[in-house]
């Protein structure tokens, strides 16, 4: 992580410098840096919610979950079916299962909806698990296709993290313009 964190911090003198120079080029546009981000496992926890990317968190805990079970696969591994089963073993269902932690969403139906679709995925996923652990891998990758009810399952997960994130753009807006409108 230091060695990124070093490339950046290399990459943003060199940019400074060019910028420095007396020779400026109007027509280009700025090279864009890339880095690469590790969520921790347990990013979600603290997720309030309130910040405009924190659905980005969201996707990138149910994303850790998918992919592991796919290494799974892949590693010719072993998975626990029991804890895949239970929709609060990940931390986006940890996160869902937490209501009282965050009432700012857990009222509106589209954070009930993402709980639902949580809980589809997760069958899904012990299907897969069943038999990854049979040692049946090519039937586990089959079921992981993308027109599979896994695939299918987790993409609802996404879109409803998405929806989520649209209805509480929208009611925070509301809330503001509200009290805007009140304070005059």
């Amino acid at each position: 992580m230091n060695d990124k964190k070093e490339d950046v911090m290399a990459a943003e003198t060199d940019s400074n410098t060019n910028s420095d120079t007396k020779e400026t080029s109007t027509t280009s546009e700025p090279t864009p840096l890339v880095v690469e981000v590790t969520i921790p496992v347990r990013a979600i926890i603290p997720v309030k919610f309130r910040r405009a990317d924190d659905h980005l968190y969201l996707v990138a805990s149910h994303a850790y979950w998918k992919e592991k079970i796919c290494e799974a696969i892949e590693n010719k591994g072993t998975l626990d079916e029991k804890e895949i089963f239970k929709d609060d073993s990940c931390d986006l269902g940890h996160w869902l299962h937490c209501e009282h932690e965050h009432p700012h969403v857990s009222h509106l139906q589209s954070y009930h909806d993402l709980k639902k679709r949580n809980a589809e995925f997760h069958v899904q996923a012990s299907r897969v698990a069943e038999y990854v652990n049979a040692k049946k891998y090519d039937s586990a990758k089959r079921l992981t296709e993308c027109t599979s009810a896994f695939e299918s399952a987790s993409n609802a997960v996404i879109m409803a993290i998405f929806r989520l994130k649209k209805d509480f753009d929208i009611e925070r807006a509301n809330h503001n313009h509200n009290k805007t409108v009140s304070a005059q």
